[in-house]
């Protein structure tokens, strides 16, 4: 079951859906919350000559020498072709009984930019801005700004039973991204 606008406002009336800075009632739609883009940004970096591939692992994402972080830009160019990771302004917790479901906007879409490539569960428990794994599939540069831009949106699914305490997001070691606070993943 979705949530709409009623039962949103009321999970957060209740404490039990938590934004930081809070969400506007504005912000809040029939069946998602309109999410405001934040002001840090990570980009792969050009890779040298004697690295042809890379494998997926932690160590990916604590290679400083391969990430090239913008902290506090009020703007960021985001060129046709090119992959950025952003992060929502907001930071979220979700509650033990619900799901989230990042979304992509219409209107962003519409210019070529997609918000998420395949990673848009936001599991029960979580508790932390949402990264935005963003790329520009249109013709003209877009620009990005902090906290004016609402490029995603937040559903929000009522789970049939809550989830445990010891099973939530964040309890197992492997959940790298909870309290994150930068795009990419901080060194556990």
């Amino acid at each position: 079951m979705i949530l709409s606008r009623p039962d949103i406002i009321k999970y957060i009336e209740e404490g039990k859906l938590i934004f930081d800075p809070e969400v506007s009632i504005e912000n809040i739609d029939q069946v998602s919350i309109d999410l405001r883009l934040g002001s840090k940004f990570t980009v792969f970096k050009d890779p040298p000559e004697y690295l042809p591939s890379i494998r997926i692992d932690r160590s990916l994402f604590q290679s400083e020498d391969l990430w090239q972080r913008y902290d506090n830009q009020e703007t960021y160019r985001l060129n046709p072709g090119q992959f950025v990771l952003a992060q929502t302004l907001e930071s979220v917790h979700i509650p033990d009984d619900l799901v989230g479901l990042v979304e992509g906007r219409s209107t962003w879409a519409r210019l070529g930019v997609t918000i998420h490539l395949t990673a848009p569960k936001i599991d029960p428990g979580f508790n932390g801005q949402i990264t935005l794994e963003m790329a520009n599939l249109g013709r003209i540069p877009v620009e990005l700004r902090a906290g004016i831009d609402k490029p995603a949106q937040l559903m929000l699914l009522k789970l049939t039973r809550p989830v445990p305490p010891e099973a939530l997001y964040g309890q197992g070691e492997q959940d790298a991204y909870q309290n994150q606070t930068d795009p990419i993943p901080s060194k556990r």
